[in-house]
């Protein structure tokens, strides 16, 4: 939902503004962005919304590569972001694939927008992948671990060159559109359903509490 991405989005860009550090296990938000993109993109579909929300979840990404120095928890943060983003290519390689293949065609703006927005999340894949693969047959090994990877991303910033983007800490404030107010309505009309049954469930117990009690004395 374009809706969630754009709120993801605006916390962004209100960390960076304040310099807000959370405390926050940040590959979990990474992964789960990632699976959802991932598997939306098999569906195949030619869709502007589907469009939309990649160019959304590309400037979340290009909010952390870019801007995550303020707000991320500490440096360590980029390394794992970094490998995150190596080793889930394949996601952002398929949706440069479904630019490429509808930029000409339907949707031509869009895709413009997201083959600019995902600009630098290929170009550290492009720089760190043939380090990787040199580091691996230099010592012999198959598969590097998360940890040794890492130390080749830690070795190789300094060489690494990035695009800014434009507008990434700007953010459009949230307006309910007619599909989403349906969708907040019901919500908050379950939470006063579930509340009203909660709350009749204490009152009846307060009452019978208070009914036995007096009965007791009563009977004293």
């Amino acid at each position: 939902k374009q809706w969630y991405q754009r709120r993801v989005r605006g916390i962004l860009c209100y960390q960076k503004k304040c310099r807000v550090r959370l405390n926050y296990p940040w590959p979990t938000l990474w992964n789960s962005i990632i699976s959802a993109v991932k598997w939306s993109n098999s569906l195949q579909m030619d869709d502007p919304e589907i469009i939309n929300n990649y160019i959304q979840v590309s400037r979340i990404f290009n909010m952390f590569v870019m801007y995550g120095d303020t707000f991320l928890p500490n440096p360590g943060s980029y390394d794992e972001l970094y490998y995150e983003l190596l080793r889930q290519h394949g996601v952002f390689d398929s949706l440069n694939e479904t630019g490429l293949k509808y930029k000409e065609a339907t949707h031509k703006e869009a895709c413009k927008d997201l083959l600019s927005n995902l600009h630098n999340v290929r170009a550290i894949v492009n720089h760190f992948s043939p380090k990787i693969e040199a580091w691996s047959t230099a010592n012999k090994i198959s598969t590097p671990t998360p940890e040794e990877v890492m130390d080749i991303v830690r070795s190789n910033y300094d060489t690494l060159t990035l695009k800014l983007q434009d507008g990434l800490d700007h953010f459009e404030r949230y307006s309910e559109v007619p599909k989403e107010q349906q969708f907040f309505t019901n919500l908050v009309r379950q939470i006063c359903k579930e509340k009203r049954e909660t709350t009749t469930v204490q009152i009846e117990t307060a009452a019978y509490h208070k009914f036995t009690t007096a009965s007791n004395i009563g009977q004293i």
